[in-house]
């Protein structure tokens, strides 16, 4: 492995610094790509926001096949696929630029999301010759709506507990029993993609199954908080017999199927949560500027401009991460295919190596696209209640996002197992830099020089250090049983999760200097703004971890780290929110 290739290892942020050359930004967004979007905006507006009332009905449901149709003819779900079967082969972090766009389309983006994301590329990547030629150029088409049925009523985190059952019959072929629960789109699709266990196998297999095949059975359309047009429903499979070449991958490894797919799910879902975002952010900013009270506009309160300055600063952020691991699965693709990997098998690849920050987008993705909307609604007032408002169908949408693409609770637990893996492994040295901190700890650090973006990399570093030397601790005292301990487990990757935003929003700063884009009053401030809540949270942190060790000896070596490292370059937040919220309600969300 060369040493560029080295520099693409997941979870290699803890420990390595990266190069700014290498980073991308949106600001680097191509043309192609820029056209691609301006076709998503047109649908948008013509065929979703001009008829949104409706589409958040159930009985929308009926008209989505026809415009995932229309999204096929337009070339909208083949984003990803190869040219051989009708795709365009976009670049992942392409694609992402496409995802933020569509985000804003309500129920229609989850049923267009499922077609692409669980749907088509499971076949693309891990299917058979037979099964790509059979399948993906209608699915890429819209003509073939596709369905991903893995979660069942008792096996939902646990997707390996699932009780569906394929049993072999003497023409070689598989006859599924089962039942799946919360299958999204299933009440539109026209095969599936099963999991189920062959005969006594421990482990999942997967299938992809015709409806056409009978013995499939659609329950009703569940009633949810949110996305009503978006269909959800339970599946119930019957002695359905299904051809042995409708066996996707291998026998037995169903669940990596499973789990590489969700890793594409989640990267998209964190970037949907930045259109998401920046629709809230929008829509509370004009409410604003229009909102008058004691005789001024509300957009000119101290409490009203904390809150927009929040809300970009996280968007910002966000943005930062999701298209810095796009980028980094490119690359590590482009070079895994080099090296004479097929493309199906570095993406493949390229996907699982980058599982820690796919857990991480996810969670930070869901979480701040939360707070945001949230945010509008309270700035809406008493119309953010109202079903009459923009924001109110938000806030009932967002709330699942927290919840699929498994639990942010879930995730946090695949952060930390990953990293304890590769550090058992050593695939990752997370033991050097925790040895070396512990050795060094009475060493006194230099004080900070005035220029505020060599500040913020020294800032990083120290919580790179911090971040190192505790999970460094909890490693040592727990080894590998510390993924059972799960509120510990969970406080290590919240550090993880904030060392990786705010080390991605100071390398988009530097790269947009280096672009010469950088406006740097108002990115300035975004970087001080994210410094300070991360430094907020990773405080918060800290203190939940020391009440939960008994050893004096272990709580006062964390203190006495932190007191080292964790040393914010001291700046007046208040005043450098305000310059956020005035280039917002000045310039508009960007």
């Amino acid at each position: 492995m060369n040493d560029t290739l080295a520099r693409k290892q997941g979870g290699a942020f803890l420990i390595q610094d990266t190069n700014t050359e290498e980073f991308y930004t949106t600001e680097l967004i191509s043309e192609e790509t820029k056209m691609m979007k301006d076709a998503g905006e047109s649908f948008l507006n013509t065929e979703i926001e001009s008829r949104l009332a409706f589409l958040e009905t159930k009985e929308a449901i009926a008209e989505s096949p026809a415009l995932i149709e229309k999204c096929g003819e337009l070339g909208f779900l083949g984003l990803e696929v190869s040219e051989q079967y009708g795709g365009l082969d976009l670049s992942f972090k392409d694609v992402l630029h496409f995802t933020v766009t569509m985000s804003r389309g309500y129920s229609f983006t989850g049923a267009l999301g499922v077609q692409t994301s669980i749907g088509i590329a499971p076949i693309f990547l891990y299917g058979t010759e037979y099964l790509k030629e059979k399948y993906l150029t209608e699915m890429i088409a819209g003509k073939l709506l596709s369905a991903f049925a893995l979660t069942e009523p008792n096996a939902g985190s646990d997707a390996n507990a699932g009780k569906t059952k394929a049993t072999i019959n003497e023409e070689g072929n598989y006859v599924i029993n089962g039942q799946k629960a919360w299958i999204s789109n299933a009440g539109i699709a026209d095969l599936f993609i099963v999991f189920a266990k062959i005969e006594d196998d421990k482990n999942l297999s997967a299938f992809v199954v015709e409806k056409a095949f009978g013995g499939i059975t659609i329950g009703p359309e569940e009633q949810k908080m949110g996305f009503s047009g978006w269909s959800t429903c339970q599946v119930f499979f019957e002695d359905v017999v299904v051809p042995k070449e409708q066996l996707l991958g291998e026998r037995n490894k169903g669940l990596k199927i499973a789990l590489n797919t969700l890793n594409t799910g989640r990267i998209k879902l964190g970037a949907s949560c930045i259109g998401v975002g920046k629709k809230a952010l929008t829509h509370a900013v004009e409410y604003a500027k229009q909102r008058e009270q004691f005789g001024v506009s509300i957009s000119s309160f101290g409490a009203i401009q904390d809150k927009i300055a929040r809300m970009q600063a996280y968007i910002f952020a966000n943005e930062a991460i999701v298209f810095r691991l796009g980028n980094d699965i490119d690359l590590l693709r482009e070079q895994m295919q080099k090296q004479g990997n097929d493309f199906s098998e570095a993406k493949i690849n390229s996907l699982k190596e980058f599982s820690i920050e796919s857990a991480i987008i996810k969670v930070y993705g869901s979480e701040v696209q939360d707070y945001i909307v949230d945010q509008a609604v309270q700035i809406y007032g008493g119309m953010g209640f109202s079903a009459e408002s923009p924001v109110e169908k938000l806030y009932r949408a967002v709330r699942i996002s927290r919840i699929y693409e498994g639990t942010n609770e879930i995730n946090r637990l695949v952060i930390i197992k990953e990293f304890v893996k590769k550090g058992m492994k050593g695939e990752l040295d997370i033991f050097t830099p925790f040895i070396e901190i512990s050795e060094n700890l009475e060493e006194e650090l230099p004080d900070f020089n005035t220029n505020v973006i060599d500040q913020y990399q020294r800032f990083v570093k120290s919580l790179k250090s911090i971040s190192a030397f505790i999970s460094g601790v909890c490693f040592q005292k727990f080894m590998s049983q510390l993924e059972k301990e799960q509120e510990i487990a969970m406080h290590i990757s919240d550090l993880l999760i904030n060392l990786y935003v705010l080390e991605s929003t100071l390398l988009r700063i530097k790269k947009l200097k280096q672009l010469n884009l950088l406006q740097e009053e108002y990115h300035v401030a975004v970087l001080r703004t994210i410094g300070f809540d991360v430094f907020t949270k990773v405080s918060n942190t800290i203190n939940e971890l020391v009440v939960s060790f008994d050893s004096e000896k272990e709580v006062a070596t964390i203190i006495k780290a932190w007191d080292k490292y964790m040393k914010l370059p001291h700046a007046n937040i208040k005043e450098e929110r305000r310059k956020i919220a005035k280039h917002v309600i000045t310039e508009g969300v960007n």
